[in-house]
């Protein structure tokens, strides 16, 4: 599945969080896009996701077409949000379970998926543990997990690493590296970090202002800039 964003504008009050964008993403690769402003980045963010809903002048070029297909959209990637969406009272099982129910797999669906999850999400000695005793790289992990349920070609992350410590960050890294090489799946997250997005990314997309700015490989950026071992913000590259 590749993902086509035209002409991606949204309006909020007094506020244009997205000017053109065209932006392609290539199936099976690992887009990183920085963007400057936190309500840019979200909103953005919420608009490839389907959260909210693009301009008609968009939803009617897009190849998507999110607004005449919504569901297909939805089944076909996964999103992980910034904050935690689990119930810190469950356990990692039972979280797993009742999102699977949230979707309508079958019981047998449910036991299989989670379990093949628990392995390639290095869950499987936590299954019953509770997700409020968790570590946060765990729950990070698991919350990934969540939104790869249903196994979708697309897996959106925003913020994948907030939070998280080194130790965890190169975790989660690790993780979606595989998930991307394991099972195919094409990878789009948005940061602020030019050094997470260095990374992991086969190709990072730098958007200020509505617009693209720089949009090339991490050997490209590394190759025209000093980075810092300390995380390098979006404010020193635009």
């Amino acid at each position: 599945m590749a993902i086509t964003a035209e002409d991606l504008i949204r309006r909020l009050e007094r506020f244009q969080a997205c000017g053109p964008i065209p932006l392609d993403v290539k199936r099976g690769e690992i887009m990183g896009i920085l963007c400057s402003g936190d309500r840019s980045r979200e909103t953005l963010a919420a608009i490839i996701s389907t959260v909210l809903f693009p301009v008609p002048a968009f939803a009617e070029r897009s190849p998507l077409a999110i607004l005449g297909n919504l569901g297909d959209v939805r089944r076909s990637m996964g999103i992980v949000f910034p904050e935690p969406v689990l119930d810190p009272a469950l356990t990692v099982r039972e979280n797993l379970n009742f999102h699977a129910q949230l979707q309508g797999m079958s019981n047998e669906v449910r036991r299989r998926r989670i379990l093949d999850l628990a392995r390639l999400f290095w869950l499987s000695d936590s299954l019953d543990v509770a997700v409020g005793t968790c570590s946060p790289t765990m729950v990070r992990h698991l919350e990934i997990a969540r939104a790869f349920l249903a196994y979708p070609g697309v897996l959106f992350l925003a913020e994948p690493t907030k939070g998280l410590d080194d130790s965890g960050r190169e975790e989660t890294w690790k993780l979606l590296q595989r998930l991307n090489r394991e099972r195919g799946v094409t990878v789009i997250f948005t940061t602020q970090d030019l050094v997470e997005a260095e990374a992991i990314c086969t190709r990072v997309a730098v958007i200020d202002g509505g617009e693209i700015v720089a949009l090339d490989t991490p050997e490209t950026f590394r190759a025209i800039m000093t980075v810092s071992s300390a995380s390098m913000k979006f404010d020193d590259i635009v």
